[in-house]
């Protein structure tokens, strides 16, 4: 009996085949689907955290994870965020070897250089984060999740930019049922925040196992592939781009944390009262930052889509792209918010039996900020095709700036309320300024922004008001063009009529609306 072995190059377009990009429309109903799963076992995973530990232990908890969110993309200086931008050009022309290990040598670096303070100088880099300083065993625990984190960012970024939708999916689940199962284990035999870092390390590390199979076949595919890829040429163009993002993610970032070390530093005149103030701020966060982490995921799923009808010179598509997107976008947010407000008493009151009462004070607020921010962050992908990340930095740098002085002034007075409503201000003017660039820059988005603008507004009056305007304004965009203009809804039932055939459902139209 002989044994067939395939030819170099069968083999090799094997790996090409499983390569392959998923399509826009595939990639992204795979990942809506396991983010379904996802969202759930998160928000179990969060209400139960609460339940397990008190005010102040959360509050560290809190306050560790925003590190991870801070210090994670600035350690690597920004440069795995270039790859949704980057990877296909590079790829195409077979430089991708050359751009991935130059890059991973510079954002190496960074991580080296972030962890030897973290361990070296431990007292003053506890003391910054946590406001106390502690022992140097923590923050060699803090280091080594950083680096976890950091490890599975890079390549949630890198296969987004291959456009291998269902692996990232895969990787975000894997990640969030490990972390769960490890977090909710370790504190039922150890009460204590710190457990949580260290199941939050284990969990970036199983996440990155779903993707090993693909590294594989790519490097096979790849080293086969390598152009020349002159130095100045590669770092002219991504240097500008990187350092972009590297000030988007720091402006972004400490406009997501720095309502927590405002807090921590002028609501209260001790750590520990200040810590109490941010696990109650923290549980009040725990639905709004779920759906705000969903908005990252469709948000980094959707660029490189962008950025392939950009670079194919499909720039009216783009536009109508980022117009469909903002009244969906608008809508699917406004949904999750009204769905959350409602079971949120049940929650707090009943399940967590009033622990968290301030947080749950907090929560409308909560909710018109994560719409404003999620609508926002999507629009902004306009600006990142276009290689005008410097728009997208001013855009935030001036949210920043108008969050900080309301900080200044609301929380002495105001506490958790004044937090909250600082930053709410201040995520509606990023929303306003980066809708107005897009209309300065060619996208007007018509004149029915102006009603999805003031949609989410509805949420901080309550469940109640917020329901009634999600349902009127469904109602005029299934019955009229007024929302969603008549050439929409057809670019929709194309989409969409042609798959629910085969599905056997005929329809001749998704829309109630008659001609006129």
């Amino acid at each position: 009996m002989s044994i067939a072995i395939p030819e170099p190059n069968q083999a090799h377009s094997e790996a090409e085949a499983k390569l392959a990009a998923d399509s826009l429309v595939s990639g992204l109903s795979f990942m809506l689907v396991a983010n379904v799963l996802q969202r759930a076992v998160g928000f179990i995973r969060n209400i139960v955290l609460c339940g397990f530990l008190t005010d102040n232990q959360l509050g560290m908890w809190a306050l560790a994870s925003s590190f991870f969110v801070l210090a994670a993309p600035l350690a690597v200086l920004g440069l795995p965020g270039t790859f949704g931008r980057m990877v296909e050009s590079y790829r195409s022309s077979g430089q991708l070897n050359l751009f991935l290990k130059r890059t991973g040598l510079f954002s190496l670096l960074g991580v080296l250089t972030c962890c030897l303070w973290l361990v070296l100088d431990s007292q003053g880099s506890s003391s910054l984060i946590f406001g106390d300083a502690l022992s140097r065993a923590t923050m060699i625990t803090i280091a080594l999740a950083l680096c976890a984190v950091i490890l599975f960012n890079t390549l949630t970024e890198l296969l987004s930019g291959l456009r291998k939708a269902r692996v990232v999916s895969a990787m975000h689940t894997c990640n969030s049922l490990v972390f769960t199962v490890a977090s909710l284990g370790g504190l039922w035999v150890y009460n204590d925040w710190r457990v949580l870092v260290v199941a939050f390390a284990i969990a970036a590390l199983a996440g990155v196992l779903p993707a090993l199979p693909i590294l594989r076949d790519w490097k096979s595919v790849e080293a086969s592939n390598v152009s020349q890829l002159p130095a100045r040429d590669m770092w002219s163009r991504v240097l500008p781009f990187a350092f972009s993002i590297w000030c988007m993610n720091l402006l972004t970032n400490l406009f997501d944390v720095i309502d927590r070390y405002m807090l921590l530093y002028l609501a209260s005149e001790s750590a520990e009262q200040g810590r109490a103030l941010v696990g109650q701020f923290h549980s009040g966060r725990i639905m709004p930052v779920l759906l705000s982490s969903l908005t990252f995921m469709i948000s980094g799923i959707l660029l490189p889509y962008l950025a392939s009808d950009w670079e194919a010179g499909r720039r009216k598509q783009v536009a109508d792209g980022m117009r469909l997107a903002f009244k969906f976008g608008t809508l699917f947010f406004m949904s999750l918010s009204v769905a959350s407000l409602a079971v949120a008493p049940f929650l707090f009151n009943t399940i967590l039996h009033g622990k968290y009462s301030d947080g749950l004070s907090i929560m409308p607020q909560a909710m018109l900020h994560c719409c404003f921010a999620a609508i926002a962050f999507l629009m902004q992908n306009y600006f990142w095709c276009a290689e005008k990340g410097k728009t997208v930095g001013l855009i935030i740098a001036i949210g920043l700036l108008i969050n900080v002085v309301l900080n200044l002034w609301l929380v002495p007075a105001y506490s958790l309320y004044g937090a909250m409503l600082a930053t709410s201000i201040a995520g509606g003017a990023i929303l306003a300024m980066t809708l107005l660039a897009m209309h300065r820059a060619g996208v007007p988005l018509g004149s029915a922004s102006i009603w999805f603008c003031m949609l989410p507004i509805t949420l901080a009056f309550g469940c109640v008001p917020a329901s009634i305007a999600l349902a009127t304004t469904l109602v005029l965009i299934s019955r009229t063009d007024w929302l969603l203009s008549a050439a929409e809804q057809r670019s929709i039932d194309d989409a969409i009529l042609p798959r629910l055939e085969r599905l056997g459902i005929v329809l001749p139209s998704l829309w109630f609306r008659t001609a006129r």
